[in-house]
């Protein structure tokens, strides 16, 4: 197993900084990849530019695209396991060490970061539409899992680059899970901490009405995919 951090960014320099370096106190390979962004993210990285590595999109593409970049990237670099986690600082890169003692344990497993988010403080909206995302992999697939939305997530790459990814955006990570469900990839869990009030202050790009109606057109295109 040769694991390698993932991190997809777009105009998150103000905490892209502090969770780059707390994922190098945990795994030595750091992967960031800066999505098209218009703010001091450059500098940021150009600060780890001997530590880590790098790519960037020259224009914004979306994170489901900047994952897959990743994905292609360090499956290219010998990589068996990409972990994603979001550059936003809601995620705790201490919690790298489960996630993987989980992919060591399972290392064909799509392992998932569950969180906590009513004791979090997440807004009922995102909560709401969490649950609808759980309940739809539960129907369709028979997969039960309970944060279909979590970004955390370490991805055995031999497996999820030969997966037929379409989704650019927030649908790419739903796709993932309907695509793993299908193929007979096996989905863990682990439990994580999340916060939605890092040090240096949040910036989401996620819409909830916008990405839960791109979310929902995915999953359909998914399921007519293989209704066929």
């Amino acid at each position: 197993m040769r694991p390698a951090v993932l991190i997809p960014n777009y105009n998150n320099a103000h905490t892209l900084g502090d969770v780059v370096s707390r994922a190098l106190d945990a795994l030595p390979d750091v992967l960031v990849i800066d999505d098209g962004s218009t703010d001091s993210s450059a500098s940021v990285l150009d600060h780890f530019r001997s530590r880590i590595r790098s790519e960037r999109h020259a224009v914004n593409r979306g994170k489901g695209a900047a994952l897959k970049t990743g994905f292609a990237a360090l499956a290219a670099a010998g990589f068996t396991h990409a972990i994603a986690l979001d550059a936003d600082g809601q995620h705790f890169p201490e919690d790298l060490p489960a996630m993987l003692a989980e992919s060591r344990a399972h290392p064909d497993a799509l392992v998932i970061g569950v969180r906590d988010m009513q004791a979090a403080g997440a807004p009922r909206k995102s909560r709401f539409g969490l649950a609808c995302a759980n309940t739809a992999l539960r129907l369709f697939t028979g997969v039960r899992c309970r944060d279909t939305q979590s970004g955390f997530r370490s991805y055995p790459l031999p497996s999820i680059t030969a997966l037929p990814l379409h989704g650019d955006r927030y649908d790419l990570e739903m796709e993932v899970l309907f695509a793993a469900a299908r193929a007979g990839i096996a989905i863990r869990e682990v439990p994580i901490r999340v916060t939605y009030t890092p040090e240096g202050g949040r910036v989401t790009h996620f819409r909830p009405v916008r990405d839960f109606v791109q979310i929902a057109g995915r999953v359909a295109r998914t399921l007519r995919s293989r209704a066929r």
